[in-house]
């Protein structure tokens, strides 16, 4: 009786720390630059690994971004956190993100 405790406690500790491994990881990495082209207008959206970011239509600067990874599609928000809408949200595709209306913006 008391190997099956200890053998029962043991497997409870590697499954726990399995499950507490895992909790850090968000998904694929996204972190990179993307960019789309579009009526002589280029995008360029850049994902940082933590989490930050900036988006731009022009060739400089851009808008500083928060994002999160969820259900396999980068959300984007403001700074202040608050999700920013559906038409700012990218799904995860091979290649890319693919955004509102199957636009796809590279990985560069």
């Amino acid at each position: 009786m008391k190997k099956s405790t200890i053998l029962g406690c043991l497997i409870m500790l590697v499954l726990g720390c399995v499950v507490i491994a895992g909790c850090g990881s968000s998904g694929p990495s996204v972190a990179g630059v993307y960019k789309v082209e579009a009526s002589g207008v280029t995008g360029t959206l850049t994902l940082k690994a933590d989490g930050t970011g900036t988006i731009s239509l022009t060739t400089s600067g851009g808008i500083p971004i928060t994002y999160k990874v969820k259900n396999g599609s980068v959300v984007l928000a403001g700074m202040d956190g608050k999700e920013l809408g559906s038409s700012d949200t990218f799904k995860i595709v091979n290649g890319g993100l693919e955004g509102i209306g199957g636009i796809l913006w590279k990985k560069q």
